[in-house]
């Protein structure tokens, strides 16, 4: 599940680039955000009056200690499953309004 979540991160980075250089870069710094972005931004002191569990769920970090433990939770699956498909419909909706911009513009 966390290949095919930063699989579907990075062809969004690269579908909103013209730079394949440019998109690889964007990609493996969303990858790294999603993963322990938000675990160390929950730490931080500003965030613990009860907000820092909720922050560090919305990580992937948090999500794929229990499958890399070989525990399957449906929460962690419909977690992957919905991060999967929020980031293809993004490349869609990317690849769609670059095929209409070039369209319009002839």
């Amino acid at each position: 599940f966390l290949a095919a979540a930063f699989t579907a991160v990075g062809i969004f980075s690269s579908s909103i680039t013209g730079n394949q250089v440019v998109g690889f870069l964007t990609g493996m710094f969303a990858c790294y955000i999603l993963y322990s972005g938000f675990e160390s931004l929950s730490k931080l002191p500003a965030f613990a009056e009860g907000i820092d569990y909720y922050l560090s769920m919305v990580g992937m970090a948090f999500h794929y200690k229990s499958i890399s433990r070989g525990l399957i939770d449906s929460r962690d699956v419909v977690y992957f499953l919905s991060v999967i498909a929020i980031f293809i419909s993004l490349t869609r909706y990317s690849l769609n309004s670059r095929t209409w911009d070039t369209a319009s513009q002839d």
